[in-house]
């Protein structure tokens, strides 16, 4: 969930603010500010909302360190964390792909609460520790920013996703079946409870109370029913992939060409006249040699185009990393994702090459799959950018 005013960098990752959050930052500076001036007469009004603005700003910095946190441990696994937004409702980091295993996830999701936790225990010792006045602006600062990261690290336990509660029974289900979407599926329903049990609770609040917490409750309960929707909305997606094989998306989209052609000629008959960039095997005799790197002239010296034939800039079969057709899309994913590649050969029972497919190809495959109307020009910037589309099921956000 990216979107809003680009903040800055921490540790190279991009941070936004959402539009939203400037809402409730506002509204959360006056309600301290109000607060302060009716438990203490003492206090004027510019003070009240110094403090007020410094609490808001703590909070702010609270849930970015919480999310700061989940996204050092994902980058500690080779994860990619693209980004971190804080919006109305909390924060979400958005990283490339979840770890590749139970107690790995599990190390991803405990890290925010355990941060969150460690900051309210820092900030107690403060308080206790009697360094600064309790009734001082400081001291009420230090008090409310204690409390907050102490709500921060509880509330994020509440099993169900996509609370990090919800990620860690996704993990620890993980570990024990050994099937993530198993655990996915427990975490989102789990999920679902969560949220309706939320709505239901600031609904008796607000007719009981007619308080406003109620209705902010509520409409926490809503924001929880919908993401765990979405996390159950993944998993399908997900198990369609499952269903879908290298064969169903892969493209018929190279040119084999002879493996005795100089590069001269090479060059000639086939990259100049060329409207766009194109994938070529070379074979000898009908047998594949390998896949022609046309980059690597630009380290051959032209005077030698005319001597050097396709040998001088392929890869030969036995170290091109292909895939059989009848691997499933998840397989075709992680072959990419490790060897960071834009696109995969799919080879064929014999060896030879039957096909290629990258991320473009299975956006297609899968739209059509689920009749989904994907747009041309959607798939062609899929390719060119080597990205999948914000939501697609493999890139999924981690919400805290």
């Amino acid at each position: 969930m990216r979107g809003g005013l680009r903040v800055g960098n921490l540790f190279g990752i991009p941070f936004y603010i959402n539009y939203t959050w400037f809402a409730i930052a506002g509204l959360l500076t006056l309600s301290y500010a109000f607060n302060l001036l009716n438990f203490n007469s003492s206090w004027n009004l510019p003070t009240a909302l110094a403090v007020g603005l410094a609490t808001s700003l703590g909070l702010f910095g609270s849930v970015l360190a919480h999310e700061l946190a989940h996204s050092l441990a994902a980058r500690a696994q080779g994860i990619s964390v693209t980004s971190i937004t804080l919006f109305i409702f909390g924060g979400m980091a958005t990283i490339e792909r979840e770890s590749d295993n139970p107690w790995a996830a599990f190390r991803v999701a405990i890290a925010g609460p355990l941060l969150s936790f460690a900051l309210f225990l820092a900030l107690k010792l403060v308080q206790l520790s009697r360094l600064v006045p309790e009734t001082s602006g400081l001291g009420v600062w230090v008090s409310n920013i204690a409390g907050a990261n102490l709500i921060i690290a509880l509330f994020n336990l509440i099993p169900g996703l996509p609370l990090d509660g919800g990620q860690i029974l996704k993990a620890v289900v993980w570990g024990v079946t050994g099937d993530r979407h198993t655990g996915m599926k427990w975490a989102a329903r789990s999920g679902q409870i969560v949220g309706w049990g939320t709505i239901g609770l600031g609904l008796l609040l607000g007719f009981a109370e007619s308080s406003f917490a109620g209705l902010w409750i509520g409409f926490i309960g809503l924001f929880i029913l919908n993401s765990a929707r979405r996390y159950s909305q993944y998993l399908q997606l997900q198990q369609v992939l499952t269903q879908l094989m290298a064969r169903d998306a892969m493209r018929r989209n190279f040119r084999v060409v002879d493996v005795a052609l100089t590069l001269r000629e090479f060059a000639d008959r086939y990259l100049i006249p060329a409207e766009e960039r194109e994938v070529f095997f070379a074979d000898c005799d009908g047998r594949y040699k390998g896949m022609v790197d046309p980059e690597a002239m630009r380290q051959i010296e032209r005077s030698q185009w005319e001597l050097e034939n396709l040998y001088a800039i392929l890869t030969p079969m036995d170290q091109l990393e292909g895939i059989a057709e009848e691997a499933s899309i998840p397989e075709v994913i992680r072959l990419m994702r490790n060897g960071d590649r834009a696109r995969v050969p799919v080879l064929s029972p014999t060896g030879a090459i039957a096909g290629l497919i990258d991320k473009g190809d299975i956006v297609r495959s899968l739209g059509e799959r689920l009749g989904i109307a994907i747009s041309p020009e959607l798939v062609q910037r899929v390719r060119e950018e080597n990205k999948f589309p914000a939501g697609f099921p493999v890139d999924i956000d981690s919400p805290a």
